[in-house]
């Protein structure tokens, strides 16, 4: 009979320390899950399917490093020029004409992937030149920032539709 208390304890404390466990998630897979379910709300609105590209991923986690809060223009839904100027030479020598578009959210842990990725803004187009022929990229890179001057994280979404330069060969 001791033996059994003694195994009964040892179970639930084992699945009250699972169930501690499942509350808490990975937030690199929490972000993964708001740019899922933020690729699918873009699909689904836009009717296109957008792809993922490496190079513009790592221009915007170095956009994401600068972000600052006080870049976000709220009375015009729009973006200060000094991060017009940061997004527009972060992505210089990668975009030839076209725009882009930065979306921004703020992470809230409580917050389901789905209310996190419908809650995103979208900022004004910053145009980055008249779209030419070329080469066209029609992507989607999302990251998640550190915590900021404010204290809080956001996600950040750059949506394209560009030329990209090709390399001369």
């Amino acid at each position: 009979m001791k033996t059994a208390k003694r195994l009964l304890a040892f179970a639930l404390a084992g699945v009250m320390a699972l169930a501690l466990l499942t509350g808490c998630s990975d937030s690199n897979s929490k972000t993964k899950q708001v740019e899922e379910c933020f690729r699918s709300l873009m699909k689904t609105r836009q009717n296109k399917d957008y792809q993922k590209d490496e190079t513009l991923d790592k221009k915007l986690e170095a956009i994401a490093q600068q972000f600052q809060p006080d870049w976000l223009d709220d009375r015009n839904g729009g973006l200060t020029g000094e991060a017009r100027n940061i997004i527009r030479n972060e992505l210089r020598d990668y975009l030839v004409t076209g725009g882009v578009w930065l979306w921004y959210g703020e992470v809230k842990p409580g917050q389901s992937a789905l209310t996190q990725a419908e809650s995103m803004k979208q900022c004004d187009m910053v145009e980055i030149d008249i779209m030419r022929p070329g080469t066209s990229l029609k992507a989607i890179a999302f990251t998640r920032t550190d915590k900021k001057s404010d204290g809080h994280r956001y996600y950040l979404a750059l949506e394209t539709y560009a030329t990209i330069k090709t390399p001369q060969g």
